[in-house]
This record gives structure tokens, C-alpha cells and sequence, in this order.
């Protein structure tokens, strides 16, 4: 598609751009979402055009006389930015992009809305929007320049006194008329005093000073003016053409020389029938300002009376939904407490249960290293046993080997020495003993028990008597140590 073509087709320059710009973005990797006039600050005669895309916003500017209609003139992305502030008016908006560079105003018309929900779905700019009373967007009001709003006020006053002209009745004509010029003297009073003083005619305003009296009380005076021009009219038209049948009457009672009496008559009475008529209006048109004005009170006395009842009843209802939420709250807080107890009272009997177990447990290995302690000292005392009556034996074969070698006679000649008595191994009795032998030992660990020891009931084979320890000493014995 070629991009000089389209200054040669009867079409808006806004398609142009449009075209050209969707033509544009025909192989670009950015989705083009809208297109809209704009202004990025650049003062040019030539109009500019806003591409807004998922990325960013590029600007073009239009020139329709050039070969080339739309030329790419500026590109932003939404990551150059880290925040935006958004004014709308009516016709416009005006974007204040915050960055890591210098600041950027761009003028949005018409779908500045559109650009901010773009910018708050395709970007993570931080978005802030100005938040502008409902009058400060009509025309006139939005610079917020002092002499600009006074003409404004001063043109939609007068659009809406023809308004008003139209619709009110004209019986209400001659009281608005009056009313108008007495506010106009006061207006002149409290302008007067506003040169002087600006916060005695000023008791709603923030900024007292001359300046706001000047503009706020000329606009009153010409107000009150505007109204006594516009709904006096009728009467000013309606007095020529009453003179002029007061005219013409009188030359027919000119031309008339026969009836000049009764003419005369006629119009004194006349005359006194219309001032009759008017007063009889002016009488009906002030009862009917007295009915509307009465109606007027009691259409704001309903009003005031609905708003306290409104009032009354929507404080009623905040009462009651404020005691719901503390019934609420408390029932919360008692169930909390409740089950804050629970839980305590579980954790007591966990930790209980626990520490009964934990008892239980170090019982238990209590008395399982008792036995192993026992267990150790058995096998202690069995090894020693064996280790004992390994040395006897081999002692026994030494003693052996000696006796063979020395005279048989020293072995026979000392009576006094005791021989023990041995029982078969299999036999734990003890018999043909001369004494009743009480002390217990091993022939083979060399090992006496006594009476009570530990182990005098568990030896059983391989059993020595002995009348006594001395006796068992003698033999080469050795005491239990349990």
C-alpha cells in the first residue's frame, strides 16, 4: 500500500491518518489499540495524531500538502515513565507523564479515557486522575481564570433569563421585575461596602479581597439589571400600542363634532374601566405570588421536614448497625476466648500427656540400663570366673608338676590341713561331710559364696563345701563380691 495516496481520495484527515497510521503499524510487533488527535507540546501549525499501542505511544504530524501525509514524529514507551497525572475536561485531557528524564504534558482530545484504561491495563505506571468539581469542566470555567468565568456566568445568565421568560407566566413578570430592583440597591449597597470591607459581603467565600467583591457584586448588579430589561419588555411594548388607540380615539372625536360629549364620556369611562382591569390584575398577579410564594414554604417546610425524618431514620439505622457490629465484636471476642481456652486446655493436656509418657519412657530405660548393668556385672563376674579358674587350673598343673618332682612324705605328714569335701558335679548337696559346711564355692572359678549372696543359690555344679571362709581362704579360694 503506498503511503502517498491518500491526499489524492475525498476523505477526512483524520481517515488519512488513520489509514496511514494502521498502515504503519502493519508489520510492527505492537498492537495499535487506538488512534486520536493530540498535542505533545511542540507548537506547529500542523495537526498531530496519537498512536496508543500495548508498548507505548507514538506521535505523528499530519501535513496534508506534503508528499508524505503523516510523518512519525516522537515515540514513548510506558516503561520511560513511572507515573502519570490525568486532568479530563469535556473536550480534552491533558496527560503529565513522570519520569526518570524531564517531565511530559500531552493533550489527549476526545478519548482520554480510552488512553487511561490502556495505560492502567498495558503499563505499571502508578496512575493519579485530578479530581475536578462537576463545574470546573464546563466551557468557561476549566482555566479557572477569574474575567473568563464572570463572562461565562454573565452569558449563561442570560440564556437562562430568556429561558425563564418563556416559561413563567406573565402574571409573575411584574414581581420578579420589583424583586430584581430591590436586590439591584442592595447589590449597589453591598458593593460599596465591599470596597471598603471585604469580609462584611463576603461571609461564604475563603479569598476575601476587593478584587472578588468587584467581579462577584458587578455580576449581581448586572444580573438584576438583565432581569428587569428582559421581563419588563412586554409592558414597554404594550404602552405604544395603547397610545396609539388613545390616539386614534381622539381623532374620531376630533372628526366627530356631534359626539364630542358623549365621546368624552366614553373615554372617562373607559379610562376608569382600564384602571380597573389593571388593578384587578396587579391584585390577582399579587395574590398569585403570595399563593406560589406560600406554596414555595410549604413545599421547603416538606422538604425540610423529609430530610430530618430522612435524617432521623438513616442515624437510626447507624445506631442499630453500630450496636449489630458490637454485638458482633463481642460475640467474635467471646467465641475467640473460648477457643482460645480450648486450646490452651488441649495444650495442657498434651503437655501432661507428654511429660506422663516422657516419665513413662525414662522408667523404662531406667530399668532396661538397670538390667543391662546387671547383665554386664553377670557376665563380668562369669568371665572372671572362667579367667579365675583358668589360673587355678594351670596353677594346679604347676603344683602338679612340682609335687612329682618332691618326696610324697611332705604332702601326708601335716594332719592338720583340711581336705574339702566335693560333691559330684551333678549333686548341689552336701553329704558325708564331718561338719555341716555352709559356704558354697566354685571348683572351677575358685570363687566361695556365702549364705545370701547373689549368687549362692544360682551355683550349682561344680560345688566345694567348706565349714568356713577361713577354710575356703586356705584352699585358695576367693570371696564373691555379691
Amino acid at each position: 500500500m503506498s503511503k502517498t495516496r491518500y491526499k489524492n481520495q475525498k476523505e477526512s484527515n483524520e481517515a488519512i491518518a488513520k489509514a496511514y497510521i494502521e498502515n504503519d503499524y502493519t508489520n510492527s510487533q505492537n498492537k495499535l489499540l487506538l488512534v486520536s488527535k493530540a498535542n505533545y507540546g511542540k507548537k506547529s501549525s500542523n495537526v498531530c495524531y496519537s498512536a496508543v499501542d500495548d508498548k507505548g505511544m507514538n506521535f505523528y504530524e499530519f501535513n496534508n500538502n506534503a508528499e508524505q501525509n503523516l510523518m512519525l514524529i516522537e515515540q514513548y514507551e510506558w516503561a520511560d515513565f513511572s507515573s502519570v497525572t490525568i486532568d479530563h475536561s469535556i473536550a480534552k485531557s491533558v496527560f503529565t507523564f513522570v519520569g526518570h528524564g524531564k517531565n511530559r504534558d500531552i493533550t489527549i482530545e476526545v478519548k482520554g479515557k480510552e488512553v487511561e484504561q490502556v495505560i492502567r491495563n498495558h503499563s505499571s505506571m502508578e496512575v493519579n486522575v485530578v479530581k475536578r468539581p462537576v463545574w470546573t469542566k464546563v466551557l468557561g470555567y476549566r482555566s479557572q481564570t477569574t474575567w473568563k468565568m464572570f463572562m461565562a456566568s454573565i452569558v449563561y445568565t442570560l440564556i437562562l433569563l430568556f429561558i425563564l421568560n418563556a416559561l413563567l407566566p406573565a402574571s409573575t413578570h411584574n414581581f420578579i421585575t420589583g424583586l430584581s430592583l430591590f436586590l439591584f440597591l442592595l447589590s449597589i449597597i453591598g458593593f460599596l461596602v465591599g470596597l471598603i470591607k471585604p469580609k462584611w459581603v463576603l461571609p461564604k467565600f475563603k479569598v476575601k479581597t476587593r478584587k472578588r467583591v468587584l467581579f462577584s457584586y458587578l455580576y449581581l448588579i448586572l444580573s438584576c439589571l438583565f432581569i428587569v430589561g428582559i421581563f419588563s419588555d412586554e409592558e414597554s411594548t404594550s404602552t405604544p400600542a395603547s397610545t396609539q388607540v388613545s390616539s386614534s380615539q381622539n381623532s374620531v372625536t376630533v372628526a366627530s363634532k356631534k359626539d364630542v360629549a358623549d365621546s368624552s364620556k366614553q373615554k372617562v369611562e373607559k379610562n376608569d374601566s382600564d384602571k380597573a382591569v389593571k388593578e384587578e390584575k396587579r391584585q390577582k398577579a399579587e395574590e398569585q405570588a403570595a399563593k406560589e410564594e406560600a406554596k414555595q414554604k410549604a413545599e421547603e417546610q416538606a422538604a425540610k421536614e423529609k430530610a430530618e425524618q430522612k435524617a432521623q431514620e438513616q442515624a437510626a439505622k447507624e445506631e442499630a448497625k453500630q450496636k449489630a457490629e458490637e454485638q458482633a465484636a463481642k460475640e467474635k471476642a467471646e467465641q475467640k476466648a473460648q477457643e482460645q481456652a480450648a486450646k490452651e486446655e488441649a495444650k495442657q493436656k498434651a503437655e501432661e500427656q507428654a511429660a506422663k509418657e516422657k516419665a513413662e519412657q525414662k522408667a523404662q530405660e531406667q530399668v532396661a540400663k538397670e538390667e543391662a548393668e546387671r547383665k554386664a556385672q553377670e557376665q563380668a563376674e562369669r568371665k572372671a570366673e572362667e579367667q579365675a579358674a583358668k589360673q587355678e587350673a594351670e596353677r594346679k598343673a604347676q603344683q602338679q608338676a612340682a609335687s612329682q618332682q618332691s618326696t610324697p612324705s611332705s604332702s601326708t605328714s601335716n594332719s592338720g590341713n583340711y581336705k574339702p569335701f566335693e560333691n559330684d558335679p551333678s549333686d548341689d548337696q552336701q553329704s558325708n561331710m564331718s561338719c555341716s559346711g555352709q559356704i558354697k564355692g566354685n571348683k572351677n572359678s575358685k570363687i566361695y559364696h556365702v549364705p545370701g549372696g547373689a549368687y549362692y543359690d544360682r551355683t550349682q555344679d561344680n560345688i566345694v563345701w567348706f565349714c568356713s571362709e577361713a577354710d575356703a581362704q586356705a584352699a585358695g579360694y576367693r570371696k564373691s563380691q555379691r
